[in-house]
């Protein structure tokens, strides 16, 4: 959803988008937010009218700073969030890892419905988080 021409050169995205889908009977609101320091204000803005949100960590970054405000951000209005651990084909990619930062920095309470398989351990990593 990153739009503008700047977002795009960068691979990050600055102003929070949105777009719709359907899936069954149900309407789907989907607002990506900006995940830099920058653009605090602008996620906690979005914070607020959201039903849940979707928490995107990196497999080898693990749980960063700016993914620590946000989650306080989301604390704060009460948003239900799962978690979801991006970048497991990249090399130093540690799923157990980063559940663990996720208890330890987040306060959280993931719990893995899908593992990393097979020799080189790649596959989704997607957790349900009960803050």
């Amino acid at each position: 959803m990153d739009w503008m021409e700047q977002e795009q050169e960068r691979g990050i995205t600055i102003t929070s988008a949105a777009t719709t889908c359907s899936w069954r009977d149900h309407r789907i609101n989907i607002i990506d937010t900006p995940g830099h320091v920058d653009f605090t204000a602008e996620v906690e803005g979005s914070l607020r009218v959201l039903d849940g949100s979707v928490a995107v960590f990196d497999a080898v970054g693990g749980v960063e700073p700016q993914s620590e405000t946000v989650w306080r951000q989301a604390d704060k209005y009460r948003v239900p969030r799962i978690c979801f651990v991006n970048k497991m084909d990249r090399v130093g990619a540690d799923f157990p890892g980063t559940i663990d930062q996720i208890r330890t920095k987040l306060g959280a309470n993931p719990v893995a419905i899908q593992m990393p398989m097979g020799p080189k351990k790649i596959s989704l990593g997607l957790l349900i988080s009960y803050a």
